[in-house]
């Protein structure tokens, strides 16, 4: 697909979202308000406390030229599991940590700076931009399905499937790296750390708190979608459950794991596939994190797909050998 076709299927994409939020509002004014209530709610209580946070702190980390620390540490490791350049061991650390949108803002950044290349960012994006530990450990495990003996195990299952799609992008799509004279984790004048000013930290908390109302924008709209298809369709079939799943992680997996007419396995393989693909909001706001970098959310949707059709046979393999 050309560029000029792309952006119009953007486009369109765009003004038919546009369009049915437009209707929504105008002739479901409950639902809109309610949806836009606990996008609000789930926004200000859950992911800006638990984001804001990181946002800021990788900020600093990478204005102060700081990564060749981290890569110091964990380059050993991350090269060897991943094959990627020492820089590019942060994004890797921190989307690991954080979860998404940070990896990918992580990523973004890093580009930008001509510290990593294009290639090895789109390559990252395939396993460091997931759901964060403890939203898989808290959320799903314990207070969702219940389960608190196996979140480590869902917490593997998400980590395993990026694993296995990063290695099925290497093979077809081999990441191009930033080539230097002098080895990063040795070199002594390449991206030196700079001296901690308040304007670096200013800056850092002016971009975290971009980044986070960008984030809190399409969460707020994709509650509203949502609750209009909950209010609309009124059951909690299988189809409804995976459709509301696709569009916002977070509601789709409340209402699987509330669902009486699911089993506990349906429930697991479907918590975890639409987990490994983040649902069109999580897309959305990698989309937003990753303006002017280069970085193609064309390509990070297919192999997020990809990862999401990996996490549903690594899930029913698991579930086969041990039963619920």
């Amino acid at each position: 697909m050309s560029t000029q076709n792309y952006l119009f299927s953007t486009k369109k994409i765009l003004a038919l979202l546009a369009l049915a939020l437009l209707i929504i509002l105008l002739g479901f004014p409950n639902a809109a308000l309610s949806g836009a209530k606990s996008g609000l709610l789930l926004w200000f209580n859950v992911v800006t406390p638990t984001l804001l946070p990181f946002i800021i702190v990788s900020n600093l980390i990478i204005n102060l030229n700081l990564t060749r620390y981290i890569a110091k540490i964990c380059y050993p490791i991350f090269h060897f599991i991943y094959r990627i350049s020492p820089t590019a061991c942060y994004p890797a650390l921190i989307g690991m940590l954080s979860g998404l949108p940070v990896g990918a803002k992580a990523c973004a950044d890093l580009v930008k700076k001509g510290s990593i290349s294009t290639s090895e960012g789109q390559y990252l994006l395939t396993f460091c931009n997931n759901a964060s530990p403890m939203f898989i450990i808290s959320f799903v495990g314990i207070s969702t399905l219940g389960l608190p003996t196996r979140n480590y195990i869902f917490l593997l299952i998400i980590y395993l499937s990026a694993y296995v799609t990063s290695v099925i992008y290497r093979l077809f799509m081999p990441p191009i790296y930033v080539k230097n004279k002098v080895h990063p984790l040795h070199a002594r004048n390449i991206d030196s750390p700079k001296k901690i000013s308040f304007t670096a930290l200013d800056q850092a908390i002016i971009d975290g708190f971009d980044v986070i109302t960008k984030v809190g924008g399409y969460i707020i709209i994709f509650s509203i979608l949502t609750q209009f298809i909950i209010d609309a369709v009124n059951n909690t079939k299988l189809h409804t459950l995976l459709a509301i799943g696709t569009l916002e992680i977070t509601n789709g997996i409340n209402m699987i794991g509330s669902a009486t007419n699911l089993n506990m396995a349906i429930k697991i393989t479907l918590i975890l596939t639409i987990m490994a693909f983040g649902g069109c909001s999580s897309i959305a706001q990698t989309k937003s994190v990753i303006d002017g970098s280069g970085l193609s959310i064309k390509n990070y949707t297919l192999f997020k797909i990809v990862n999401a059709l990996i996490c549903s046979i690594l899930t029913l393999g698991y579930l086969w050998v041990f039963p619920v």
